[in-house]
């Protein structure tokens, strides 16, 4: 049986709804959930992975101080059986709404998805958010630190911590299993994925 930590970095509180997402999972059995206040991002999620492979849980499940997903969330990404697994949710980038999903092209540049190839059946990406990530523990096994790492390219930009742990998978040949009957509410002043899902081509809403 599947023994999973439930990890939240926040550099400051928690949305409501997250919380009490994050407690009702942590009464499911075989759920501990810790979260830790700090900055920068990177720097906590590496602290949350160095106390899993120092207990005996089989998987970290991370999520965001504002990712929510459905109640039956961890239940479905457990069922993939895979090294990496994750739920979709939005980000709003510069050019408009993307899901926090992405293939890398010939350029070896990572681009996020516009729409989801399926709305059923899971499929494979190169890299995806760290908002809703199961992470079996073998993975820590071709994976090693720095885990998440922020990067700076010649340019001035900037490349996120997650961006860097799936190259790391990537060239340890992982990729990672998107599940997307498990979309995830991305709070921020208004419910991203709300809009999202009113998006052409997109998961309906079930009331």
């Amino acid at each position: 049986m599947a023994k999973v930590l439930l990890a939240i970095p926040t550099s400051g509180g928690i949305h409501e709804r997250v919380s009490m997402f994050a407690t009702y999972l942590s009464k499911e059995q075989n759920v501990d959930y810790v979260n830790a206040k700090g900055r920068p991002c990177d720097f906590v999620r590496n602290n949350f992975i160095r106390l899993f492979l120092k207990g005996d849980w089989s998987h970290l499940f991370l999520l965001d101080s504002d990712t929510e997903g459905p109640l039956d969330c961890l239940q479905k990404l457990l069922a993939l059986d895979v090294p990496l697994a994750t739920g979709c949710y939005p980000v709003l980038m510069p050019d408009g709404l993307r899901w926090a999903l992405a293939n890398k092209g010939t350029d070896q540049h990572y681009r996020l998805l516009e729409c989801l190839p399926s709305l059923d059946k899971p499929f494979e990406v190169d890299a995806g958010g760290a908002g809703c990530l199961l992470i079996r523990r073998d993975v820590f096994d071709v994976v090693k630190w720095p885990w998440f790492k922020w990067g700076e390219t010649e340019d001035g930009g900037q490349t996120g911590e997650d961006i860097h742990f799936f190259q790391k998978c990537n060239d340890a040949g992982l990729r990672v299993m998107a599940e997307p009957t498990v979309i995830v509410n991305h709070y921020k002043t208004i419910n991203l994925t709300s809009l999202m899902l009113m998006k052409k081509n997109q998961p309906s809403i079930k009331e």
